[in-house]
């Protein structure tokens, strides 16, 4: 004799929501840590926070220069090249802010640059009051060194002056 069973689709709804819920989640502090640490020289966390559709990260730097692991070039075309070549790459303009380093990016390659807004943009939603802060002054400050990675779609400014680092991503 064989019995049907009897399956609600209640729970298997609930186990789909779940693994979807959790498939949003950005990676936690230490991932982070860990992805940045071999382009930079991380000291302490200032702040952090990540959840769906956004993350910031707000990091003391130990020193101000960018690891070898992470091509930086002194102009757009070149960092566009890295991109497409290694998936990140960084900027470093002597004498001009991040902010208009992202708009000479806009206007050279369309995706890459609004992808970079975009980032910048989206990740609002997760900063704070320090947070929002330090990335206006990093995209101010000249001299900031503009890093972007492609594959996670982070926006990274690192600056030498105060010394600091803030990484931030929007919807992946």
């Amino acid at each position: 004799m064989t019995r049907a069973l009897n399956h609600s689709p209640v729970p298997l709804a609930c186990l789909a929501a779940l693994a979807l819920v959790a498939g949003c989640q950005r990676e936690d502090e230490a991932a982070q840590r860990v992805w940045l640490g071999q382009w930079f020289s991380l000291g302490d966390t200032q702040a952090f926070e990540a959840r769906r559709g956004c993350a910031v990260g707000l990091y003391d730097l130990v020193t101000g220069q960018v690891k070898s692991a992470l091509s930086v070039t002194d102009s757009v075309a070149g960092m566009q090249r890295e991109i497409a070549l290694r998936g990140a790459a960084a900027l470093d303009m002597p004498g001009q802010g991040a902010d208009m380093a992202m708009v000479v990016m806009a206007n050279y390659h369309r995706p890459t640059g609004m992808a970079m807004r975009r980032a910048g943009l989206e990740a609002r939603t997760c900063m704070t009051e320090v947070t929002e802060s330090a990335f206006r002054h990093a995209l101010d400050e000249t001299g900031t060194v503009l890093a972007w990675d492609e594959t996670r779609g982070a926006l990274i400014l690192m600056t030498r002056a105060p010394g600091y680092l803030i990484v931030v991503q929007g919807e992946a």
